[in-house]
């Protein structure tokens, strides 16, 4: 009988402690992302060698990520590189933490989208501010 895949981590919230919500700014280069966390902390971190074997993964500015940090090494001075990123989160992960009332207030709400429709009751206007009278002709 055949082994079963290993079933993939779950990231809903909420997330051990050395994992962190995150939004990925700028690429710097060699899978390396500088990323900003709710608190306004950047930090440079780097793609996971899981997430960089992925080919049809594409990482963008702007997306929301978790990613893990290393632990604090005292004698290691140099290097900027801080952690890696182990999940990209897509909209659906993205709207399960707001279900649960898990999204961090430092990233906001995304902007709703304009609608269309007018309420009945609402004149309509065009951009000089005058009112639009459909079917009456000026003599």
């Amino acid at each position: 009988m055949p082994r079963r895949p290993p079933s993939p981590p779950s990231f809903a919230p909420p997330l051990p402690l050395n994992q962190y919500l995150v939004n990925l700014q700028s690429p710097q280069g060699s899978n390396n992302w500088l990323c900003k966390d709710t608190e306004g902390n950047e930090r440079l971190v780097e793609a996971s060698s899981k997430l960089r074997r992925i080919k049809s993964l594409i990482i963008m500015r702007g997306d929301f990520a978790i990613v893990n940090l290393f632990p604090i090494d005292p004698e290691d001075k140099g290097g900027r590189l801080v952690g890696e990123i182990v999940h990209i989160m897509d909209k659906s992960d993205i709207k399960e933490w707001k279900k649960a009332g898990a999204w961090p207030e430092g990233f906001g709400e995304q902007p709703a989208a304009p609608t269309q429709h007018q309420s009945d009751d609402d004149d309509e206007e065009n951009s000089d501010g005058y009112e639009e009278h459909e079917g009456e002709d000026e003599q």
